[in-house]
């Protein structure tokens, strides 16, 4: 049986486009602001009016022309990559130092238990320039005729993923206070009409990206009778999550949630009761397990709210335990076992913290601290979008045989990566309270001083990463909602 496949999202962007984009905004954010340089900004900042601010619902409905957008390509999610049919049937072990041990195989089925009632908690003026941040780029990008977010600023496309993350986006908006109630009702049915309405891969399940503005089918074989090349089980793990948080936050639009889950054949992408995706070549159609530590087990959670049995992803007896800077992190051994600081830090703030033989936020919390404490330098490895090529990253905290390794969707090494993500680090910051973390949220805040959104982070070299996006600011909205609910996770009502 071959080795199953992860998951991978790419992003392709005109260099010439992200050059219009970055000009004014590449700035070279390790330079320090001080206190009173980030009091004035913000101060002045907060006083502005957002230019696309709550009193639209869209640029189409205040029937004005958005800019003209620099034309950008990118293949989004080139989901089952390709593998060496050679090597895909040899034991791939992994060893670090030495020091590799088997983790004994068990099975950890998630168990959702309700939480206590949130304590409130009031955000600073700094949090709340933040929030404004990313209101704009919701509202900057927000498309009247579907409901659905651009995935990057200048691209009208989205995975489901993608769709996801505006979900977060929009709810959290109005937690905090900064929508309306009435505009994010009418936002989500839109979104939720059209993910109905969804021309479907196959007539089972969504394809893996859609134009936002059109709702129609994007990327290859987007204009075949098929609706695409295949789904991604994984985003569509994550885009269950939030169906449900809607079911549950907005009782009123809970049966155009059913709806949906019964128009969509959901165990399509379960086999074996773990997930599974697929992806249409020239060739033939591939049906491959999907998903490796961190990443199976938050999408699958999304699977288990919608009823269905995907015991399987929660088994631990694919993992090992590697020595990374002293300290034992456990990893997946099949191929591509691309392990980011995203899954955990999502599956925390999103359904909760509970102890678990995959979990290991606490110590990928600790590493980062530790590297910090040896280098004086503020790291934070995630995946994310880039505004050059190869266009996105898995900014690995181990990856085959080496710690603090930056590769493509492909696996290919990636020179002068970004090393801090602003969504992962402002994240970790309101999980964790201590001197580190403070440090974290500080370094979000300076890295996005000068921009009207949020940027995505810091290269090595200290530049700014300025490919605006949508799991970026919200990400970073969702996090700062969780803070509001005293640290209690969105679904733990």
């Amino acid at each position: 049986m071959q080795q199953g496949h992860f998951t991978t999202r790419i992003l392709k962007i005109a260099v010439c486009a992200f050059a219009i984009l970055s000009i004014s905004a590449n700035n070279s954010a390790w330079a320090t602001s001080s206190k009173d340089e980030l009091d004035n900004q913000a101060a002045q900042q907060l006083q502005q009016p957002n230019p696309t601010g709550s009193q639209r619902v869209s640029r189409v409905i205040l029937g004005s022309e958005s800019p003209v957008q620099p034309q950008i390509e990118f293949q989004r999610r080139a989901v089952i990559p390709q593998v060496n049919s050679k090597n895909s049937s040899k034991k791939l072990s992994i060893i670090a130092n030495s020091q590799a041990t088997e983790i004994v195989a068990k099975t950890d089925v998630t168990t959702i238990v309700p939480a206590p009632v949130p304590i409130p908690v009031t955000l600073n003026r700094y949090e709340k320039l933040l929030t404004n941040k990313a209101q704009r780029y919701i509202d900057k990008n927000w498309n009247e005729t579907t409901g659905l977010i651009d995935s990057v600023q200048g691209y009208t496309h989205a995975t489901m993923w993608d769709i996801a993350s505006g979900i977060g986006a929009l709810l959290a908006l109005e937690a905090l206070n900064v929508s309306d109630p009435h505009v994010t009702d009418i936002r989500l049915a839109k979104l939720l009409t059209t993910l109905y309405n969804l021309p479907l891969y196959d007539g089972k399940l969504p394809n893996r990206q859609y134009n936002t503005v059109t709702g129609k089918p994007s990327g290859r074989y987007s204009d075949t009778p098929s609706n695409g090349n295949g789904w991604s089980a994984l985003d569509l793990g994550r885009l269950y999550i939030w169906l449900a948080i809607i079911a549950q936050k907005k009782p009123h639009l809970a049966a155009d949630v059913d709806n949906i889950k019964l128009k969509w054949q959901l165990n399509a992408a379960v086999h074996r009761k773990t997930l599974y995706g697929t992806k249409l070549t020239s060739k033939k159609e591939y049906f491959r397990q999907e998903g490796r530590l961190g990443y199976l087990q938050y999408a699958a959670t999304g699977y288990q709210m919608m009823n269905l049995d995907v015991a399987n992803a929660f088994n631990c007896d694919r993992l090992k335990e590697i020595n990374i800077e002293g300290m034992s992190v456990k990893t997946d051994v099949r191929n591509l076992p691309f392990l980011t600081l995203d899954p955990f830090l999502l599956y925390t703030i999103e359904v909760g913290s509970e102890a678990s033989c995959w979990n290991q936020l606490s110590t990928l919390f600790e590493l980062h601290n530790f590297k910090y404490k040896t280098n004086q330098k503020l790291t934070a490895y995630a995946e994310d979008s880039l505004s050059k090529s190869p266009w996105f990253l898995y900014n690995n905290i181990y990856y085959q045989g080496q710690a603090w390794h930056s590769v493509s969707h492909s696996g290919k090494p990636i020179a002068d990566s970004q090393t801090f993500s602003n969504k992962a680090a402002f994240a970790m910051s309101v999980i964790f309270q201590n001197e580190y973390s403070e440090k974290l949220a500080t370094q979000v805040i300076t890295n996005s001083a000068r921009h009207s959104e949020i940027p995505t982070g810091l290269y090595h070299n200290g530049k700014t990463n300025t490919a605006y996006n949508i799991n970026t600011n919200s990400l970073i909205l969702v996090s700062l909602w969780y803070k509001t609910r005293g640290r209690i996770a969105i679904w733990q009502d």
